[in-house]
């Protein structure tokens, strides 16, 4: 349990020790799913009906659930050490 602990400990602070990369993994993550949204949208609207159309809508979903997924750890990033701080205040 103890090893657990330790290593929790070391990766709060790992992520939590740059908010500016944080930040951009953020923005990056958000940018990422915008463009995959763009593609199914293209796809869905500007293209024939084909397995071509099909595989591009494939692929923004990809692309948008990766966006996802960057920047639900650049938003973890920024808010993990805040919580752990809080949490291990000694006052």
């Amino acid at each position: 349990m103890n090893k657990l602990l330790n290593f929790i400990h070391q990766l709060a602070l790992k992520l939590g020790n740059n908010p500016k990369l944080a930040l951009m993994k953020l923005i990056q993550g958000g940018l990422l799913f915008a463009f995959g949204v763009l593609m199914i949208f293209v796809a869905d609207n500007l293209l024939l009906d084909s397995l071509s159309r099909e595989i591009i809508a494939l692929l923004g979903l990809g692309i948008a659930g990766i966006g996802i997924t960057w920047s639900l750890i650049g938003y973890l990033s920024m808010s993990v050490l805040r919580i752990y701080h809080m949490l291990n205040k000694k006052d």
